[in-house]
């Protein structure tokens, strides 16, 4: 029988073994480990309060059935991080260029809201930028109020949780927060127009930049066992309490990342990615991914604990 890897080995190793994927957000592993330090840091009261509005999601039913989780919560929370981007490839919903599908009971609408994932500000040199279209910032600012209200509908209060649980941890991947523009104004759409060479990867060298950051936390399948080993190692990282911040706070922190991190000594047209640039790299997604998950903990705990609990009760 083989040696078995350690947590701390198994988070870098897995980032280098992904499949190739439309760039979009971190993958469905940056997600599920996010939410998986979530959960170990929520109070049993939380859990319940979000198991509770999870299971009024339209499609609570299937993610049960696919989840391998005894935990019915537990396994609703981890379903409900990737789903926001699970139906983009569902034809159930429709993008903004297509014809409407049809309204399915529990659903107020049946859009696949892809620009609510990012929010690009500008990087570069040049002052002839477009407006982005992205609505981050001003969608998460909603579902925190959204979930938050007694008075949401039960399943749409869900499904804006759902979102939640997902945004919050966009919103820490630097690359969805900044375009870079070059001297001509032309954006590389947050590094998805930005052509590497990456001899790190043992498939596929030639891929974009944001998909190589999307893709650092581990493999798209990413679950069980391994899941959980590799969310021991990032809950690690950093042994002080955060603050939850703001919305604000965090896009800057992503920003100065993209700026400092990374776009960082990629000047030329499609730079072969060097061992140091890909180990900060991996640090830094390993430590975003974290925060995020500890943050998304004390964000829920705001929104879902009753202000009659003495707050402070996560399972720090």
């Amino acid at each position: 029988m083989g040696r078995q890897l350690s947590p701390a080995c198994l988070v870098l190793i897995v980032g280098l073994l992904t499949a190739s994927q439309p760039a979009a957000a971190w993958n469905a592993a940056g997600h599920r480990l996010s939410a998986a330090i979530a959960w170990r840091l929520m109070s049993q009261p939380l859990r319940e309060g979000v198991g509770k509005v999870l299971a009024n999601h339209p499609d609570h039913a299937v993610w049960l059935k696919r989840s391998s989780t005894l935990d019915p919560a537990y396994a609703a929370f981890l379903e409900a991080s990737t789903w926001p981007d699970d139906i983009k490839r569902d034809k159930r919903f429709h993008d903004a260029d297509e014809a409407e599908t049809p309204l399915l009971p529990g659903f107020s609408d049946m859009a696949r809201h892809r620009n609510w994932h990012h929010v690009d500000h500008p990087l570069g040199p040049s002052t002839k930028r477009e407006r982005s279209n992205g609505e981050l910032d001003t969608r998460l600012a909603d579902l925190i109020e959204n979930v938050g209200s007694d008075t949401a509908g039960n399943d749409q209060r869900a499904i804006s949780l759902s979102w939640l649980i997902h945004l919050v941890a966009d919103m820490h991947q630097p690359l969805h927060v900044v375009s870079r523009y070059n001297e001509e104004g032309q954006s590389d759409d947050g590094g998805n127009a930005f052509s590497i060479d990456n001899p790190f990867h043992p498939r596929r060298r030639s891929m974009t930049l944001h998909s190589y950051w999307d893709d650092l936390p581990g493999p798209p399948w990413l679950r069980g066992q391994r899941l959980e080993a590799a969310a021991s190692s990032l809950m690690t990282l950093e042994k002080n309490p955060p603050t939850a911040g703001t919305i604000r706070q965090w896009i800057n922190e992503s920003r100065q990342l993209a700026e400092n991190v990374a776009y960082s000594g990629l000047n030329e047209e499609t730079p072969t990615l060097t061992a140091s640039y890909h180990e900060k790299a991996l640090q830094t997604a390993r430590e975003r991914v974290a925060l995020a998950g500890k943050r998304l903990a004390l964000l829920l705990e705001k929104l879902l604990i009753p202000a009659s609990v003495p707050r402070g009760t996560l399972n720090r």
